[in-house]
């Protein structure tokens, strides 16, 4: 009988790695062959079969962060924890079903320390600053950007002030030029284009496929309607840096 007491109570410790799925396979064998006879882990497991739930819910938060290579004892760090978990829950009371809720919020906890360790090692995006400095053209004419490498370009936000005011129908294009650029023969991609208020000032979000490493340099041009090219004269240039 007493051999009988202790398959049962191994079976019965068996129920959260069970649940969690990290026993090995003749474990996860043994457990299956023992829940058939056993109601108190078939309750334990319809009770809290939601931590596997748990599990799953965390993985499109994983892989929304960068690929990195997870620690080597990830494994080992996060069924330790569950262990840990299950043997206090039997020091104060054993219960099969106390032992698997004790298992989940150490699951849970691993899992979330895991998604703040990856994200915070996770490289820095990748950002430009580019001062804009006013050419013969340009008059008064001042700037600044700042481009941000995201999953959809670049976003690049845009501010300029002593503009002049352009007449009706006409506005500002932003340019990035590559280390090709030159009269006649243009390596140009554009940002986007914008107007300025009476006072000559502008803040504008943009976005650009155009990678400043590629194409280091930015010009702002004033521009007529028509053709897609860039026909006025560069008023404001600045070169990115990172």
């Amino acid at each position: 009988m007493a051999d009988m007491d202790a398959l049962a109570e191994a079976g019965h410790a068996d129920a959260a790695g069970w649940v969690l799925g990290i026993l090995d396979p003749d474990d996860h064998q043994r457990f299956e062959a023992h829940l058939t006879a056993c109601q108190t882990c078939q309750q334990a497991v319809a009770e809290f079969g939601s931590a596997a739930t748990m599990l799953k819910a965390a993985l499109p938060v994983m892989e929304s962060l960068p690929k990195i290579e997870p620690p080597a004892d990830l494994r080992a760090r996060t069924v330790a924890r569950v262990e840990l978990a299950a043997r206090k829950a039997s020091w104060r009371r054993w219960s099969p079903r106390r032992t698997i809720s004790a298992a989940a919020v150490a699951v849970a906890a691993a899992v979330a320390a895991i998604i703040v360790s990856l994200a915070g090692s996770a490289a820095p995006a990748l950002a430009f600053s580019i001062p804009l400095h006013a050419t013969s053209y340009g008059g008064g004419a001042a700037g600044s950007a700042v481009a941000h490498h995201t999953a959809n370009g670049w976003s690049i936000q845009l501010n300029v002030s002593h503009l002049k005011p352009l007449p009706a129908g006409s506005f500002y294009e932003c340019w990035y030029a590559g280390s090709g650029n030159r009269p006649g023969h243009h390596d140009l991609i554009t940002a986007g284009t914008f107007t300025v208020g009476a006072n000559g000032s502008a803040t504008v979000q943009m976005w650009s496929a155009a990678d400043p490493r590629s194409f280091p340099v930015m010009q702002i041009t004033a521009e007529q309607p028509g053709d897609a090219g860039q026909h006025g004269q560069v008023i404001l240039t600045g070169l990115a840096q990172t």
